[in-house]
């Protein structure tokens, strides 16, 4: 009894953890959306310069391109 009440709870962690691991397609939307804004640019350099420096960068927030104001133009 104690044998099969291990299992079962094995199996339900398993189960428990594969459904969390798995991404949806909201997921995907969100990151095309923050592509188009993301500045590229100030990753590569960044990351670059740390390389070069022997430091490690952990981005929380990626830095984003400004927005024009097309009133001004």
């Amino acid at each position: 009894m104690r044998t099969l009440a291990g299992m079962t709870a094995v199996v339900l962690c398993l189960a428990v953890s594969a459904c969390a691991g798995t991404g949806g397609t909201k997921n995907v939307a969100q990151d095309s959306a923050m592509d188009s804004n993301l500045d590229v640019g100030k990753v590569v350099t960044v990351n670059q310069w740390a390389v070069h420096r022997h430091a490690t960068v952990m981005w929380v927030n990626y830095p984003v391109t400004p927005r024009r104001n097309n009133s001004e133009g």
